[in-house]
């Protein structure tokens, strides 16, 4: 890949990053994984594809893991307790009145995400958590709209079974738990 053709990339494909980004970060954000996405690009230009024509999927695929480690970051900043001010504790506190209840909803949840496919999860994370619509899926997926449909409904129904098999392990061990 040489300089020209860098360049028409970047012009080509800099907006489509920045939208896929713009959609689960900030636009401030968003700036910086296409930043960060084409200087990756840059450094990686003699691992490219052979065929030009499979450069667009390279980038984006670059851009989705940016997008990924930046969500990453914000995570681990997010929950680092040094940024934790007194108001953001009283809300805690009023968002979860029940502390044991919202640690065994936390290891639950935990057990069931840990229980799908990677491909589940990619789903789950592009659907229910950050709401994007089926079409905007299926772009991102490179798959139809009544696939990401049918596959949005086959994860409700995994999800379903496996909380109700987490539910009736719970059940079976409560009664020993009371030290009976």
């Amino acid at each position: 890949m040489g300089d020209d053709e860098f360049k028409e990339l970047y012009a080509r494909l800099s907006t489509l990053v920045f939208s896929y980004a713009a959609r689960v970060l900030s636009p401030e954000q968003a700036k910086d994984v296409v930043s960060e996405t084409f200087m990756a690009v840059w450094r990686k230009r003699d691992d490219c594809p052979e065929d030009p024509a499979d450069w667009t999927r390279w980038i984006i695929g670059i851009g989705k893991f940016q997008v990924l480690q930046e969500l990453q970051r914000v995570k681990r900043k997010h929950h680092d307790n040094r940024f934790v001010d007194e108001r953001g504790l009283d809300q805690l506190k009023l968002a979860s009145p029940d502390s044991a209840e919202s640690v065994v909803d936390s290891a639950q949840a935990r057990w069931v995400w840990h229980q799908l496919k990677p491909k589940e999860r990619e789903l789950v994370n592009l659907v229910f958590v950050r709401g994007l619509s089926d079409a905007d899926v299926a772009g991102l997926l490179d798959v139809t709209v009544t696939a990401v449909t049918t596959r949005a409904s086959r994860v409700r129904q995994r999800i379903a079974a496996l909380l109700e098999a987490s539910d009736d392990t719970t059940a079976d061990a409560s009664p020993t738990r009371g030290g009976s």
